[in-house]
């Protein structure tokens, strides 16, 4: 989906590391342990295949070919090599400070000095968070610390299923900036405080300006997965400079089924938002449901049935209105 981009300068205060805890806390947040196992996220890595070598071109002058064209010109292959190549993980890492941390570093480089061309090829290192919750707390929210070399890019995305991501922050952002701060930290760090709930809620409306209900992500019910990527070159030639991202003190909402030692019963709920009109459906995965309508709260008629492949479903509210009845009552309930 393309969003309208519109450049942006931030404002870089001081604010110590013990205030961002603070105001972490204050919100409810969670810290993610990142001296153990990390509460459960996971590196991932990508690989490509890299084209290089050396090519020369010929094009003499004052040679006409048949039919007046230039003859005698092109570009020949001398040799060339193909290399795949796979990005490097997030790792822990005690930080120069000592502190805790994430660390990832560019690919080690590989194309020779004689290769007059490569394919450029970017490659993406991820940490993906496990299920957070979003209904504990209405002021979800993201905290972290990064420093970080100029050619390597570091943005955060979100999703509710892993299947479908979205960008919500990249660095020098120009999307979403009314819900996101940076404010410098100590050791050359930069602190990124992202308004998750009111970002979600401007970002579910993009969505559904461009009909895409099925994406909205719901601030109050929804349970979602964070994302930090790492982009790196991956053609860069030898001798060239190593790049590297440093992450440290992550906060985030608390993970999905904290403190609970066995499954809690799900009750299913069914939620309105008139602004994207839309509705979500949610509940346990594998259960079927079924939507019953009414006019009067008295009779009631099964109108959908519904078996959750996914945490929560969001359709057009169009799906679910009988044209035919003026007023409408929605339930949700358990199949029989």
């Amino acid at each position: 989906m393309n969003f309208q981009t519109i450049s942006i300068a931030l404002l870089i205060l001081c604010l110590p590391q013990s205030e961002a805890n603070d105001e972490a806390i204050r919100l409810g947040l969670k810290q993610v342990e990142l001296s153990k196992d990390l509460n459960g996220w996971k590196p991932v890595t990508q690989s490509k295949q890299i084209r290089y070598g050396e090519w020369t071109t010929n094009a003499p002058i004052g040679q006409v070919g048949t039919g007046g064209g230039w003859g005698n010109w092109g570009t020949s292959v001398v040799w060339e090599d193909y290399k795949t190549v796979t990005s490097n993980e997030f790792e822990r890492a005690s930080l120069n400070n000592g502190e805790n941390g994430l660390r990832i570093q560019s690919i080690e480089p590989f194309v020779p000095s004689n290769a007059t061309k490569y394919y450029q090829e970017e490659l993406g290192s991820f940490i993906i968070s496990p299920r957070i919750d979003l209904s504990t707390t209405t002021q979800d929210s993201l905290f972290f610390q990064y420093k970080s070399n100029t050619k390597m890019n570091l943005e955060i995305w979100i999703s509710k299923d892993q299947d479908s991501y979205w960008g919500i922050w990249e660095e020098n952002p120009n999307r979403f900036r009314n819900h996101i701060s940076a404010t410098a930290a100590e050791n050359d760090f930069t602190q990124i405080k992202i308004n998750l709930h009111d970002l979600l809620i401007e970002m579910g409306q993009i969505f559904c300006d461009n009909e895409r209900h099925d994406a909205v992500i719901n601030p109050e019910t929804n349970e979602v997965y964070i994302a930090f990527v790492a982009y790196d070159n991956a053609e860069r030639r030898l001798g060239s400079d190593p790049e590297m991202i440093e992450i440290k003190s992550i906060w985030t909402s608390s993970y999905y089924g904290d403190g609970q030692l066995q499954p809690a019963p799900i009750d299913p709920v069914i939620s309105f938002d008139h602004k994207c009109s839309s509705v979500t459906i949610s509940g346990r995965v594998g259960e079927t449901y079924e939507l019953q309508t009414s006019s009067d709260l008295d009779d009631w008629k099964t109108s959908h049935s519904f078996t959750l492949e996914t945490y929560f479903e969001t359709y057009p509210i169009s799906d679910f209105q009988n044209t035919t009845m003026r007023t409408m009552f929605f339930r949700l309930k358990h199949k029989p």
